[in-house]
């Protein structure tokens, strides 16, 4: 059967990823007799394992995906040379890279004279080195924040405060289940996303023209990392355009809380309507996290209404 043998070549499953015959079924319209002879036989050409999972002929390259984009943080002014990196339990959550890769990724860095490692405690960022290029710290210049920006976007497109955080546990829900959306889907979410990105890092822009850079730690980081996310490919297999879908998701939700964040969080607030997004709503994490609390006498929590699709 050859679906589903195109499904995997063109990159609609994650390498490592376990096929499923419910998934397949539904993808492909085929019944669960067909799908399982046609997944021997893909496991007999190699493509997938006997446990019906996607062939992986290549783990280094989490390992280099990782080190990549960190590298790429790092070169926009994420962490600036002498502060130390997140701990490497939040930087698997950023990569969305498993921590044995995570590490790796850290020590080729280390190796090439980026970061510093410590035998405790987190990584901390060595001056650029000498033979590399210049890195361009937060905050840009206005040409070089205008070529960051996607050239193309669709006004009104953008995601509002509430289902930025909505498509980040999507995205990385199916990152983590290894099945890619369709091209279609793929190309919607993108276009939202860019949309998105040239409202937020616009609005981080201005906020630390008017306060001091370093009041505004979180703003000047996740900016940062949006903008190396947004710098990855939009090519190749599905599944890489995926992870620059699910990287972005995350940092774009990170922004979104850094330009927000309440006083006592040590970073200077930033009222909602500076930046065109509504205030995250209380209720957000209980559809995201799970259902919402069960009520008490004293304490009735409601249940958010189901946000839009938007593809998935």
């Amino acid at each position: 059967m050859r679906a589903v043998g195109d499904r995997i070549t063109a990159g609609y499953y994650i390498p490592g990823a376990r096929l499923t015959l419910g998934e397949l079924s539904t993808s492909t319209g085929h019944d669960s007799t067909a799908l399982r002879a046609a997944l021997d036989h893909l496991a007999a050409t190699g493509l997938v394992t006997g446990r019906w999972r996607v062939a992986d002929p290549h783990p280094e390259h989490r390992t280099a995906r990782a080190r990549s984009l960190l590298a790429g943080m790092i070169d926009q002014g994420a962490w600036p040379a002498g502060t130390a990196l997140p701990a490497l339990s939040v930087l698997v959550r950023v990569l969305l890279t498993e921590r044995a890769h995570t590490a790796k990724a850290l020590g080729e860095l280390a190796d090439e004279g980026v970061l510093e490692l410590a035998a405790k405690g987190p990584a901390r960022v060595l001056p650029a080195p000498a033979n590399a290029s210049a890195r361009a710290p937060w905050l840009p210049g206005e040409k070089e924040l205008l070529d960051a920006l996607p050239s193309r976007t669709r006004p009104g497109a953008a995601h509002d405060g509430y289902t930025l955080h909505l498509v980040r546990h999507q995205a990385r829900k199916r990152w983590k289940g290894g099945v890619c959306l369709p091209p279609s889907a793929m190309e919607e979410q993108e276009g939202r996303q860019a949309e998105t990105v040239h409202r937020l890092i616009t609005r981080a822009f201005e906020a630390t023209q008017q306060h001091a850079p370093d009041l505004l730690p979180d703003v000047r980081s996740t900016a940062a990392q949006v903008l190396a996310c947004h710098a990855l490919p939009r090519t190749g297999p599905l599944y890489e355009r995926l992870y620059r879908l699910a990287t972005l998701a995350t940092a774009l939700a990170h922004l979104a809380d850094a330009l927000t964040a309440p006083p006592h969080s040590g970073t200077t607030q930033l009222r909602p309507h500076q930046f065109g997004l509504p205030a995250p709503r209380k209720d957000h994490e209980d559809a995201v996290s799970g259902p919402a609390r069960r009520p008490t006498a004293r304490h009735h929590t409601r249940r958010p209404s189901a946000p839009p699709s938007h593809g998935w």
